[in-house]
């Protein structure tokens, strides 16, 4: 009997670093494990040439589309970030991997004629919305379409007149829609109740885990990191929607407190260029309120490297302003370390504020400042944080849980 065959698509993927990307790949290991065949479609704009890698048994497709001049017009809409025009563009460059939807169609559709799958054994799981809309409706015609809907492009159509309207058409050609947070599984009324579900994200717990302090000095010599002070860190990309602005601007109050020295805050992500206007004004708030001595910036890290850089760190903040059941959070928590996150989308689904982590309001450095300056200055107290940090992952969050419930809707669609 043929093995059942998933084809996982999305516009982003390794080397790129966030959660949407590890959450791919996390759920394709389990699935191949379970005897799934995975494979991972990723489309890139003028990549140097179509090339096939494997990762952890499971086929990663690095699917060359358009060109030199195509990428071009792409990175003119990824100039503009800010205020109303951002949005805009940010749609506009999403929008255009619609230009190639024939392309990746038939890119898949070749892959499977070549290994002779048995069309009933195929599932097509998109892992974008509107980067991907074209070309799951394609596909749609011909397979069974699963949908992880991980992005705040949905909140964002949720606020439009006539939304519902909006979101259905958007959303018929799926069979099942999956959501990595109530937030976004707010289907009721547009969809039949048997076709979407809210399903976490999860950690690898072997991964991440609690290390002794003899590993923890070790990893953050390695990362040129001062073991004398509390580490700060941020695994974000530097994007408006993940509020980096914001934790900046809170180290800026910090700096001026008793507990100036005893911190120092560290940026991963830094290097995601989608939207540089954002960036340039964090980097101009850095260099005028003279934060450098209280920030290292660590650029991209691989996900391979993941483990490490959280288990050196002692804080980790998630200051999204939209966030799904951050991956990031999840993965903090099994390490056992001190995740102060927004109150906003999935994170207080998971963090119940002083029992195993913080919560502060979203958007708002001086909240966000105060609960920094109490943890840092209690540190030594919170001992039971991450103990119930850790426990909340062990009892609820796991990429085999995750994988076994994507099974079952496999099966039913």
């Amino acid at each position: 009997m043929q093995n059942k065959v998933v084809y996982m698509l999305t516009t982003v993927f390794y080397p790129s670093i966030g959660g949407r990307e590890s959450h791919i790949h996390n759920i394709s290991k389990e699935l191949v494990k379970m005897g799934y065949t995975a494979k991972i479609i990723n489309p890139i704009i003028n990549f140097e040439e179509t090339k096939v890698e494997l990762l952890d048994g499971i086929e990663v497709h690095k699917l060359r589309i358009g060109d030199y001049n195509s990428e071009k017009k792409y990175l003119e809409y990824k100039s503009k970030s800010k205020g109303l025009m951002g949005y805009l563009s940010g749609y506009l460059r999403k929008n255009f991997y619609n230009k190639f939807y024939k392309h990746i169609a038939e890119y898949i559709e070749k892959d499977i004629h070549l290994n002779n799958y048995s069309k009933g054994n195929i599932i097509i799981h998109q892992h974008d919305f509107i980067s991907g809309y074209r070309l799951s409706k394609e596909l749609s015609k011909s397979y069974k379409i699963v949908f992880t809907n991980h992005t705040g492009e949905f909140l964002f159509l949720k606020k439009l007149p006539f939304n519902e309207v909006i979101i259905k058409h958007l959303t018929n050609h799926f069979q099942y829609i999956i959501s990595p947070s109530e937030e976004l599984n707010q289907f009721k009324g547009i969809r039949d109740e048997n076709t979407f579900s809210y399903i976490p994200n999860g950690v690898d717990l072997n991964d991440f885990y609690v290390a002794d302090e003899e590993q923890i000095k070790n990893y953050k010599r390695e990362y040129g990191l001062d073991n004398d002070k509390l580490m700060i860190l941020c695994p974000r990309r530097w994007a408006p929607t993940k509020g980096i602005i914001y934790l900046v601007k809170a180290i800026g109050i910090l700096k001026d407190k008793d507990i100036n020295s005893r911190f120092q805050a560290v940026f991963i992500g830094n290097d995601y260029e989608d939207y540089p206007e954002y960036k340039e004004d964090i980097l101009k708030f850095i260099k005028d309120n003279k934060l450098e001595k209280y920030i290292k910036l660590l650029g991209n890290i691989e996900y391979e490297n993941m483990n490490k850089i959280t288990v050196a760190s002692d804080i980790i903040v998630i200051p999204s302003l939209m966030e799904a059941v951050s991956l990031s959070m999840l993965e903090s928590m099994a390490c056992g370390k001190i995740v102060v996150g927004s109150d906003t989308g999935g994170i207080p689904e998971v963090i119940k504020d002083n029992k195993n982590g913080f919560l502060v309001k979203r958007a708002d450095e001086t909240d966000l400042a105060n609960t920094l300056y109490k943890v840092i200055k209690k540190y030594n107290e919170l001992g039971y944080i991450k103990t119930k940090a850790r426990k909340t992952v062990e009892e609820s969050y796991s990429w085999e849980i995750v994988a076994h419930n994507i099974d079952k809707i496999y099966r039913i669609v």
